[in-house]
């Protein structure tokens, strides 16, 4: 049984009418800019945690074991965000487009706009990076004894780490995308031939 044909279900569509088109478009607006705040918020919130870890497990000589999160919850958390992300990710793919771009209706790779993207998602994720080190390094130790060379350093290393990923994922969505496209054309064409 279709959960539209369900008698509740039914029952609601009487009682809260038909659906204005324009309200489902601002709230669809609301609700992805809520995603992605809460996503890019829990994903610094990660990398903050993560990095702080790292740098007091420096400073305190590197004798004992690293732990990644300080509890189980912590690690449910983050799989949970990053499953969530995943998910939407691959939804998206799987439409044909990624965000507001449509990928599957473009008919050339555009190189120049994913090198675009790719370049500020790295240096931004350097200075960041570097920047959190910094931070962190600054509530464990005394200012002067802050890794200023290697924290910048390290911020390079993730920005180009990051910049190959971002051109990589953005390229294989494409070609995902332009794929799905031609699969559903394909689809398309069969039905009306029948």
């Amino acid at each position: 049984m279709k959960m539209q044909n369900m008698k509740i279900v039914q029952k609601w569509r009487e009682y809260a009418g038909p659906k204005d088109e324009r309200l489902e478009a601002e709230n669809a607006k609301i609700y992805e800019f809520g995603f992605i705040l809460l996503s890019f918020g829990m994903l610094a919130l990660l990398a903050y945690e993560i990095i702080a870890q790292q740098v007091a497990w420096v400073h305190n000589g590197a004798n004992n074991a690293f732990h990644l999160f300080a509890s189980p919850v912590d690690a449910a958390m983050y799989a949970w965000l990053f499953i969530v992300m995943l998910i939407c990710a691959v939804l998206q793919t799987r439409k044909g487009y990624v965000d507001t771009n449509r990928f599957g209706q473009t008919e050339n790779l555009p190189a120049g706009y994913f090198l675009l993207i790719a370049g500020i998602s790295g240096a931004a994720s350097a200075l960041a990076i570097a920047a959190m080190r910094c931070i962190a390094e600054a509530q464990i130790v005394p200012f002067e004894d802050i890794f200023w060379a290697a924290n910048l350093a390290t911020g390079v290393v993730f920005g180009v780490t990051i910049f190959a990923a971002t051109f990589g994922a953005l390229c294989l969505a494409f070609y995902e995308a332009k794929h799905r496209r031609a699969k559903i054309e394909a689809e398309l064409d069969a039905t009306d031939e029948r």
